[in-house]
């Protein structure tokens, strides 16, 4: 799978890299394999299906996983946005190898994964923020394989987040050809989270992922990710970031 790598630090604790992976056709890729353990933190809201050990799990843009050494796995686009990532391989000798793990992050996390991209932050801030979120991560809601109503809700909002930016549970839950009930119930003993959680959560992803590559019309965000108006997801993303998109937008440029 093509891709564009861009070096943020490389020394004896760790190894980090921005990673861009180029659209590809969406089958499943060739196999790949892990030398060695590394952490893959999302930076963009595109759908990605990764497969080992014979189940799939569905990664988004609150997917964080965490690759064993030694794994072999294959990937596969399951949207047509450009999968954007932060990449660290940890060295340290005192880190032990653990097995193939996904969790979903917060908001605020996620805020702080895009900052630490940023290539103008120190290598001493960046690593710094790198170990936190490590050490925090056990915190974070595990995600299971993705199957059944859960996998296929997942999917449409994934795959086609402007037919369903304003969907009700109802409205996934019909798509999903199950009942609202059943949806709602699975869906939250597989994720940790409400599907209305989720969603809005998936919406702030990509609202992220745009201002940290420099978008300025923050009406244009609002409408495009299913807000009712600039100031709906000024108050959801104070709430759930900690800071406002305007002061977002602004770290953002200090530090690109």
């Amino acid at each position: 799978m093509p891709q564009d790598r861009t070096l943020l630090h490389t020394g004896h604790d760790m190894h980090i890299e921005r990673v861009r992976s180029h659209l590809a056709p969406a089958e499943w890729s060739g196999t790949y394999s892990t030398h060695s353990q590394r952490l893959v933190l999302p930076m963009s809201d595109a759908g990605l299906d990764i497969r080992a050990y014979d189940e799939t799990w569905l990664v988004d843009g609150l997917t964080a996983m965490r690759l064993s050494s030694q794994l072999s796995y294959q990937m596969r686009f399951t949207s047509q946005a450009v999968h954007e990532s932060l990449v660290v391989c940890e060295r340290r000798l005192d880190v032990c190898d653990v097995e193939l793990t996904f969790w979903l992050l917060c908001p605020r996390t996620l805020f702080r994964v895009h900052l630490a991209a940023c290539q103008a932050v120190s290598v001493t801030a960046l690593t710094a923020t790198i170990s936190a979120l490590v050490e925090q991560l056990p915190g974070a809601n595990k995600l299971s394989p993705s199957t059944g109503a859960v996998g296929r809700a997942r999917r449409l909002l994934i795959a086609t987040p402007e037919t369903f930016a304003r969907a009700s549970l109802h409205d996934i839950a019909d798509a999903s050809a199950v009942s609202a009930f059943h949806l709602a119930r699975s869906f939250r003993r597989q994720t940790g989270l409400s599907l209305h959680q989720y969603h809005q959560r998936l919406r702030l992803a990509a609202v992220l992922a745009r201002l940290s590559g420099g978008e300025r019309d923050l009406p244009g965000l609002a409408h495009d990710h299913g807000f009712c108006s600039q100031s709906h997801m000024g108050a959801v993303f104070l709430r759930e970031v900690g800071v406002t998109p305007s002061q977002a937008r602004l770290a953002f440029a200090e530090r690109g």
